[in-house]
């Protein structure tokens, strides 16, 4: 529980009053208007703040807080309830950061004893009962394809060409085998299907296992470390895509309001019956950072991702007389995320990805006439999506999602646009 508000005097009362009712919107509003007339001053910065907390409206209240952390006064009232946003936010390790400094070196005693018990209460959870070792989600949803072939428009004989409804399930889980969530072993995995009403040559599923190890190793550096190893088979159609074996590295760490990953996956893939030329290895590093903006909780990423797969010495013992297509990418990839929860059970994102890929080895096409085209494969694609989730119950919620594609390449036949609209529920165990 938040320390009670220090409520400012005379013109702001009204704001007071409604505070003291439980007119959280009300007060907001009042000590908003005195904020616009020019009251600058750190108490109606503090009121303001904790009445957004009341809201529900965490990230906004963290703003005013981190604006108070210069002020001598208020700086320890200001951390506490950075700590309660973060906690109620479920940024458990930042909430955890902000107690723990309070409880060493606020000058309140009583201000102290509440930041330690808080601390205490998230180290037990941190702990965990037996209860909480496992946890899990599961997802089933239906939608349409407007393009599912992903071909260009104007190969599509009508409109209604390679359209196609589906359904999709999503599930992952994790279980903790010994120590805690941040310092033990787990494993974790996921299964995902997707399944076309006719085109079931496209029908896709994964399922991946894998086994971490959650450590401290990093931590007087300022970072909390992650090693692990996983597997993964892909099918579409029906046949195995390929089997992959990837090593994960990952560190974490806290600046601020902000937390900043860094992730390190190499892996090596062996391509099934049909897709021998996908044997190779994968390099992939992925740098991301999140943090509460304004309403919002925004998250932004970079992403390598480097291929050397066995087409590319097919490419150089093969004769120039014979078609060549290259599988092995080098791609980059820029997006944000911007998540915004309406109210305590409604949550809003919306994001962009740009993808830029460059094939190594020149691809090597015979059209109709028996000419040979020589040419380096490029790519530069943009992924849009709009996501809703409605929580009916705190476990149970409804799912939206519309995502836009558009693609486009230096040869023209692979260049393509499609829309995907997909309905769904979610169960969280």
């Amino acid at each position: 529980m938040a320390p009670p508000v220090l409520l400012a005097q005379g013109q702001l009362a009204g704001g007071a009053d409604a505070f003291k009712e439980g007119d959280y919107r009300r007060a907001l509003t009042l000590f908003e208007s005195e904020q616009l007339a020019g009251n600058d001053s750190a108490k109606l910065k503090y009121n303001i703040g904790v009445t957004l907390i009341k809201l529900g409206r965490y990230g906004e209240a963290s703003r005013y807080f981190q604006r108070l952390l210069s002020e001598p006064r208020w700086r320890d009232l200001a951390r506490y309830n950075l700590a309660l946003a973060a906690e109620r936010s479920n940024r458990k390790l930042i909430a955890a950061k902000h107690y723990r400094l309070v409880s060493e070196a606020a000058d309140s005693q009583k201000l102290r004893s509440l930041a330690g018990s808080r601390l205490n209460t998230l180290a037990a959870a941190h702990r965990g009962p037996a209860a909480r070792r496992g946890m899990g989600t599961v997802s089933l949803s239906a939608g349409r394809d407007d393009n599912a072939y992903a071909l260009q428009n104007e190969l599509l004989a009508d409109a209604s060409v390679g359209e196609d409804s589906f359904t999709e399930m999503f599930a992952w889980g994790q279980y903790r085998l010994s120590g805690s969530s941040g310092n033990g072993w787990r494993l974790h995995g996921y299964g995902f299907a997707r399944r076309y009403s006719e085109l079931d040559s496209l029908d896709l599923t994964s399922v991946s296992a894998a086994l971490s190890r959650d450590g401290q190793w990093l931590q007087r550096l300022g970072w909390d470390a992650e090693i692990g190893a996983a597997g993964e088979m892909v099918y579409l159609g029906g046949e195995q895509v390929t089997r992959q074996l990837q090593l994960i590295g990952r560190a974490r760490r806290d600046i601020g309001e902000a937390r900043v990953t860094l992730s390190l996956i190499p892996s090596y893939y062996q391509g099934g019956d049909e897709y021998a030329y996908l044997d190779g290895w994968r390099q992939r590093f992925e740098a991301k950072w999140q943090r509460p903006l304004f309403a919002f909780e925004a998250r932004a990423y970079y992403r390598y991702d480097a291929n050397a797969r066995t087409d590319l010495e097919r490419a150089d013992l093969e004769l120039d007389t014979v078609d060549y297509y290259s599988y092995s990418p080098v791609r980059h990839s820029l997006g944000g995320v911007l998540e915004w929860s309406l109210s305590s059970s409604w949550d809003i994102s919306t994001g962009v990805e740009y993808r830029r890929s460059a094939y190594d080895g020149n691809n090597r096409v015979t059209d109709s006439d028996g000419a040979v085209l020589s040419y380096q494969r490029e790519s530069d694609r943009t992924k849009t999506w709009l996501a809703t989730k409605f929580k009916i119950t705190p476990r149970f919620s409804l799912d939206g999602k519309f995502v836009v594609l558009d693609n486009e390449e230096n040869r023209d036949v692979y260049t393509y646009d499609k829309t995907e609209a997909s309905l769904g529920v979610s169960y969280i165990f």
